[in-house]
């Protein structure tokens, strides 16, 4: 399905849809209203620095594979950087201002909401293909003279995901209700040595 929003073309595919009709009928913990949340106001960051470069999106593509926001314009190397940081700044931003709520309020639900951006910024700070921190790392490699610049940033994303799924499978083993980290593990390192 598709819709025009403020001029940007929004296409939600049926499996992600699906995906997140499921995910938040059977969640009991709350944490999926949190999580969804974080998406939006991480993408949300990458639209606004994409706007204020000058760089309008032409549309927003929701499918398994996660969010792929789609320029229109060519953007320079210090754009396409700061338009990739501009995602994780803002989920950190929401995190302590979520704490500084709970410190008001008090209520844990602040804080969960707060872990929440916490990880969804630093996940995608990692230095993985399809991830923020991987195309901050591709416009690193690029300055490299004669540097294979998909080979060694297909190896670091591997690498990087090896160790988030041994973080994951250490986690699991503690805590077996949440495998999350672990799932999260195997997706990217399936992602990335499929992808040539």
């Amino acid at each position: 399905m598709s819709v025009k929003l403020f001029g940007v073309s929004v296409y939600v595919s049926v499996p992600f849809a699906i995906l997140l009709a499921f995910l938040l009928v059977t969640d009991r913990t709350g944490l999926m209203s949190a999580s969804i949340l974080a998406m939006l106001i991480h993408e949300v960051g990458h639209l606004i620095v994409m706007k204020l470069n000058h760089t309008e999106p032409k549309a927003v593509k929701c499918c398994l594979g996660g969010i792929l926001i789609i320029g229109s314009r060519f953007c320079t190397a210090k754009s396409s950087v700061l338009i990739a940081l501009a995602g994780p700044i803002f989920n950190f931003l929401f995190s302590f201002a979520f704490l500084f709520l709970y410190y008001i309020f008090e209520s844990d639900l602040l804080v969960a909401f707060a872990v929440v951006q916490m990880l969804l910024g630093a996940i995608n700070l990692l230095p993985i293909n399809g991830l923020d921190g991987g195309l901050v790392l591709r416009e690193i490699l690029l300055r490299i003279p004669k540097c294979n610049v998909q080979l060694v940033s297909k190896y670091v994303s591997i690498a990087v995901s090896v160790g988030v799924f041994t973080a994951g499978l250490a986690v699991a083993v503690k805590n077996v209700s949440n495998p999350s980290l672990l799932l999260l593990g195997i997706y990217l390192i399936i992602v990335n040595i499929l992808k040539t």
